[in-house]
C-alpha cells in the first residue's frame, strides 16, 4: 500500500467518523426536541431545520468518506495510477525525435472516463456540503437577529412603561395635593384613606 493509499484511508475513516458522530448528535437532537413541550413555534422551526441540514451534512461526510476509501479498496486508483506510469521496458524518450502518443485501448478511455465521473461526483458532494454549511450559518445569522430584535423591542417596550410610570407618579406628586415626596397631604394623612 502506497502513501497515498494510507492518506487516502485516514482521510477517509476520519470524514466517515465526524459524519457518524454528527449524524448521531442530530438524531438524539431531534428526538429531545419533539420530546419537549412548550416550546414557541419559531424556536421549534429554526431547531427542527438546523437539526435536518446538520444531519444531512453528517450523512454526506459519510458517503464522501466511503467514496474516498471506495477508490482505492475497487481498485480504482491503482488502475489508474498504472495507467499513468511509463512502460519501465521502453527506452528513454528522444528529445529529437519524439515518439508518437500511445492510442488508449476502449477499455482504458471507459476507465478514464468512470475515474473522471466518480471524482466529480465526490468534488460535487464537498460542494454541497459546503452549500449546506453556509445555508447553516446564514439560517443561524438570520434566527439570531430575529431574537435579538424581539429582545431588544422587548426591552424598549419595558422602558417606555417603565417611564410613564415615572412620569405619571411625577405629576401625581407635584399637582393636585401640594403634597411632597412621601405623596403625604398637608395634613400628614394618606392620601389614600
Amino acid at each position: 500500500m502506497n502513501q497515498t493509499a494510507v492518506v487516502a484511508f485516514v482521510l477517509a475513516g476520519g470524514l466517515i467518523l465526524l459524519g457518524g458522530v454528527t449524524g448521531w448528535f442530530q438524531i438524539r437532537g431531534l428526538r429531545v426536541l419533539a420530546a419537549r413541550q412548550h416550546v414557541p413555534s419559531d424556536e421549534f422551526a429554526y431547531l427542527r431545520r438546523r437539526g435536518r441540514r446538520r444531519l444531512a451534512v453528517g450523512g454526506l461526510l459519510v458517503v464522501i468518506g466511503a467514496l474516498i476509501a471506495g477508490a482505492y479498496l475497487s481498485g480504482l486508483e491503482p488502475n489508474i495510477d498504472a495507467l499513468t506510469q511509463a512502460d519501465p521496458n521502453a527506452p528513454p524518450p528522444d528529445p529529437e525525435n519524439p515518439a508518437p502518443k500511445k492510442e488508449m485501448t476502449p477499455d482504458q478511455k471507459r476507465l478514464v472516463r468512470v475515474w473522471g465521473a466518480y471524482w466529480t461526483a465526490v468534488v460535487v458532494l464537498v460542494f454541497l456540503v459546503m452549500g449546506l454549511a453556509f445555508a447553516d450559518a446564514l439560517a443561524t445569522r438570520r434566527y439570531a437577529v430575529q431574537q435579538y430584535q424581539l429582545i431588544r423591542e422587548d426591552h424598549e417596550a419595558k422602558l417606555r412603561r417603565d417611564l410613564a410610570v415615572y412620569r405619571a407618579q411625577k405629576e401625581a406628586n407635584r399637582g393636585g395635593r401640594g403634597g411632597n415626596r412621601l405623596g403625604l397631604g398637608t395634613d400628614d394623612t394618606p392620601p389614600f384613606e
